[in-house]
C-alpha cells in the first residue's frame, strides 16, 4: 500500500507546476514547538468538504485521536485512551451534555463540521483553563463574528452526496459586519442512508440532520463587545447497528451571551451558557417488532458561565477565572407488550441526577532562562445529588437506591468533594530549530451521571447496570516530554507521555471486589488504580515545490494495575501515510491509514470487564481524493477505502450496550464515493 501512495503521486507530479506549495487538507498545525505537538487545529475547507456522519469521525484524522462506533452517527471520541467523561467537549466555550444513558449523543455528535470556523484538539493537559477535568485532552469548538472583515456581507453555499451512506447534505453562512454590529447565520441539513461495508452488508447507520445557528454582536467601545448565539440541532431517526435500541429524536437547542472589553491594563471576559438536549431512544420505532417494546424518553439540561481576566504583570503573562456549571439529567424507561401499551415504568435510569461544579484557577507564563515557564494552579468544588433515588418506579420495581445498596452498601444519594490541579510546563530552543519542552500535571475529574446514579434493571442479573454513588474523584499524574523540530522544508515532532491515575473510574462486571458487594456479573462502577502511557511521532517533508508528504504514527497502552489487567477500549498501534501534490488539474491527494492488531484486550465478562468484543485484526485502508477551484466554485471528490475492505476499528461500542447481549463490532464503511460543491462569491 505505501508503494502504492508513492507510485500514485510520482505519475501525476510529472504534471506538477511550481505555483505553490502542496498542502495536506486534513489538519493544520499551528503554533510553535509546543502547540505544534500537542494541539491540531482543524479549520476551513477540511471542515466542509469531508462527509462525516459527526465530528468525531472528522477528527480521526488527527494524531493521538481514536473514535468509538454505534452507527453512522454519535461515534465516541478518544484521545490518548482517554474517552467520555476524561474530555473536555466544549462549544463557542460552552457545554453540552448528552441526554442519552448509553451515549448515542456524545457532546461532539451536536456539531456540524461545516458550520464552525475551527475546532481544536488539546492532546493531553496544557492548561487549566479549559474546566474541570480534561484529564485525557480538550476538544474546542469555535465560532465567531466577522470582526476582522470589512463591513459588507458575505455568502457561503455548499453542497454533497456520496453512493455509499451519504444520500446528500447542504449548508449556507451569511456573515455581515456594519460600522459597530456583526452577524452570522448558519444552516445546515443532511441525510445519511444505511452504508455498505467491504462485504456489501448494510450496516444500520441512517439518520437525518437539521441545524440552525445564529450570532449577533454589537461594539460599544470603551464599553466593549456583546455577542449573543443561538442554536438548534435535530438528528432524527438515528439508526444504530450497534445497539438494542435505535433513536428517533436527538434534539440540543442552545444559547450563549458573550461580553468582553478592556479593563486595568488587560482584559476581562465574561460569558454564559445553556444548552438543553431531548433525546428519545426506542426498539421499535425503526426495526422490526420485539416481544418487549421499551422507550427511554431522557432530557439533559447545562447552563453555567464563567469570568475571566487576562494581563501583564512584570515577566508575567498572567490568566486568573472563575467557572461554573450545573446539569441536570432525567431518564425514564418505560415497557409494555407492544408500542401502543407502554405503560409500565420500569425504571429511572437517571433518578434527576443533579451534577455540579465551581472552579477557581490561575496560570500564568514567562521566560526563564533561554526558555518559557508555565504554571498553573485550580480549585474545584464538586456536588452531586440523585432527588429521586429512593422513588420506585412501580409498584413492582425497586428504587434506585435500593440496588445501590444491593452493590454497594450505600444509600446515599448526595455527594461532594474538593479538588486540586496543577500544571508546570517548561520549553526552551536547544538549537537551531529544535525545541524541547517537558510538563507535570496533576487533575482530577468527577464521575458523571452514568457512572454515579444509572440504575438499570433486568430479570437476569447480568442484564442490570448499576452506578455507583461513593465514587472518589480520579486523580491523574502526568508527564509529557516532547521535541519538535522546524527545517527550511521539513518539520517533525515527538511526545511521550505517562499518566499514572488513582481511583480510575473503572466500568467493570461484580464479582464481589472491594466495594462490590455481590459476584453476579452485572455491570458496575469501581475505583482502581491504572496507569496511561503512549508515545506520538508526526514528520512533514516539502518534497518540491507542488509535492509534500506527511506521517504520524500513535501508540498508548493502558494497565489495570489493581487487577493486573489491560484496560479496555483501547486503541492500537495506528498511523497515517499521505501525499498531496499541486497539478494543473487540481490538488491531489493520497492517504494511507490503518492500525496494527490489538492483542491486549479486556474481553473476558468471567475475569474481567468484557467491553473489548475480541482482539481485533490490523487494517490498512487508501483514501484518494481531488479538488479544485474554478472562480467562486469549488469542487472536491473523494474517493474512501479504495480497495473496499471490510474492517472494523478496534474501539467500538456495540459491546457497552446492556441491553444488546450479543457484543459484535459495527464494521466501517466500504468503499464510497463522495462529490462536494462549494460556491463562495468573491472569495
Amino acid at each position: 500500500m505505501p508503494m502504492l501512495s508513492i507510485a500514485i503521486a510520482a505519475a501525476l507530479a510529472s504534471t506538477a507546476t511550481a505555483a505553490s506549495p502542496a498542502t495536506l487538507p486534513q489538519v493544520e498545525v499551528i503554533g510553535r514547538a509546543t502547540p505544534d505537538a500537542a494541539t491540531e487545529t482543524v479549520r476551513g475547507q477540511d471542515l466542509r468538504e469531508s462527509a462525516p456522519g459527526d465530528l468525531a469521525e472528522l477528527l480521526r484524522a488527527v494524531n493521538g485521536v481514536s473514535a468509538g462506533r454505534m452507527g453512522g452517527h454519535g461515534l465516541e471520541p478518544v484521545i490518548r485512551g482517554q474517552s467520555q467523561g476524561q474530555l473536555n467537549v466544549r462549544t463557542d466555550g460552552g457545554l453540552v451534555v448528552g441526554a442519552c444513558p448509553n451515549r448515542m449523543d456524545p457532546p461532539s455528535a451536536f456539531t456540524v463540521a461545516a458550520a464552525v470556523d475551527r475546532v481544536t484538539v488539546v492532546k493531553g493537559v496544557q492548561s487549566l483553563a479549559y474546566g474541570a477535568g480534561g484529564t485525557g485532552g480538550t476538544i474546542l469548538v469555535e465560532r465567531g463574528l466577522p470582526w476582522t472583515a470589512d463591513a459588507g456581507g458575505s455568502v457561503r453555499a455548499g453542497a454533497g452526496a456520496g453512493d455509499n451512506g451519504l444520500d446528500w447534505r447542504a449548508d449556507s453562512q451569511l456573515l455581515w459586519r456594519g460600522e459597530r454590529a456583526a452577524l452570522r447565520l448558519d444552516a445546515n441539513a443532511a441525510e445519511y442512508g444505511d452504508y455498505v461495508d467491504g462485504d456489501g452488508e448494510a450496516v444500520r447507520s441512517g439518520f437525518r440532520r437539521r441545524s440552525l445557528h445564529a450570532m449577533a454582536g454589537h461594539d460599544f467601545g470603551d464599553a466593549g463587545v456583546l455577542e449573543i448565539g443561538v442554536e438548534r440541532a435535530e438528528t432524527l431517526d438515528g439508526r444504530f447497528a450497534g445497539a438494542g435500541m435505535d433513536a428517533p429524536l436527538d434534539r440540543m437547542t442552545g444559547a450563549r451571551l458573550a461580553w468582553q472589553r478592556d479593563l486595568a491594563g488587560g482584559e476581562l471576559s465574561v460569558r454564559a451558557w445553556r444548552n438543553e438536549v431531548d433525546h428519545v431512544m426506542d426498539n421499535f420505532s425503526l426495526r422490526p417488532q420485539p416481544a418487549m417494546a421499551m422507550r427511554t424518553p431522557a432530557e439533559s439540561d447545562t447552563q453555567g458561565g464563567d469570568l475571566r481576566f487576562e494581563t501583564t504583570a512584570g515577566a508575567w503573562s498572567l490568566s486568573a477565572g472563575l467557572d461554573l456549571s450545573a446539569n441536570r439529567r432525567q431518564a425514564t424507561r418505560f415497557a409494555g407488550p407492544g408500542p401502543a401499551m407502554l405503560t409500565m415504568v420500569n425504571a429511572f435510569l437517571w433518578p434527576d441526577a443533579r451534577l455540579d461544579q465551581a472552579g477557581l484557577y490561575g496560570e500564568g507564563s514567562r521566560p526563564l532562562g533561554e526558555g518559557t515557564l508555565t504554571a498553573g494552579l485550580r480549585v474545584d468544588r464538586f456536588r452531586a445529588e440523585a432527588r429521586r433515588a429512593d422513588v420506585r418506579p412501580s409498584p413492582m420495581a425497586m428504587a434506585p437506591s435500593a440496588f445501590y445498596a444491593m452493590y454497594y452498601g450505600s444509600t446515599e444519594g448526595r455527594w461532594d468533594d474538593t479538588g486540586v490541579s496543577g500544571l508546570l510546563r517548561f520549553e526552551r530552543e536547544v538549537s537551531d530549530g529544535l525545541t524541547a519542552f517537558a510538563g507535570i500535571s496533576r487533575t482530577v475529574r468527577a464521575a458523571d451521571a452514568t457512572e454515579r446514579y444509572l440504575a438499570a434493571p433486568a430479570a437476569i442479573p447480568s442484564g442490570r447496570w448499576i452506578g455507583n454513588p461513593g465514587l472518589a474523584l480520579e486523580k491523574h499524574s502526568q508527564l509529557d516530554l516532547g521535541l519538535a523540530w522546524e527545517g527550511e522544508r521539513a518539520t517533525a515532532s515527538a511526545v511521550a507521555f505517562v499518566d499514572r491515575v488513582g481511583d480510575y473510574i473503572l466500568r467493570d462486571r461484580a464479582r464481589g471486589q472491594d466495594g462490590v458487594l455481590l459476584a453476579d456479573g452485572a455491570s458496575v462502577y469501581r475505583n482502581v488504580d491504572a496507569s496511561l502511557h503512549g508515545l506520538e511521532l508526526e514528520a512533514r517533508w516539502q518534497l518540491t515545490e507542488s509535492l509534500a508528504l506527511e506521517t504520524e504514527l500513535a501508540w498508548v497502552r493502558g494497565q489495570n494495575r489493581s487487577d493486573d489487567r489491560p484496560l479496555a477500549q483501547m486503541p492500537p498501534l495506528n498511523g497515517a501515510l499521505a501525499l498531496a501534490w499541486e497539478t494543473r488539474t487540481g490538488e491531489w491527494t493520497a492517504r494511507l491509514r490503518g492500525a496494527a492488531r490489538q492483542d491486549r484486550v479486556d474481553d473476558s465478562v468471567l475475569t474481567g470487564s468484557g467491553l473489548d468484543a475480541r482482539r481485533t485484526p490490523g487494517f490498512g485502508v487508501l483514501d484518494l481524493g481531488w479538488s479544485k477551484s474554478f472562480g467562486a466554485h469549488r469542487l472536491r471528490l473523494d474517493l474512501k477505502n479504495v480497495s473496499d475492505r471490510t474492517y472494523a476499528e478496534h474501539l467500538n461500542r456495540a459491546n457497552l450496550d446492556p441491553f444488546n447481549p450479543d457484543p459484535v463490532q459495527v464494521n466501517e464503511p466500504g468503499r464510497g464515493v463522495f462529490l462536494a460543491w462549494e460556491w463562495t462569491p468573491g472569495g
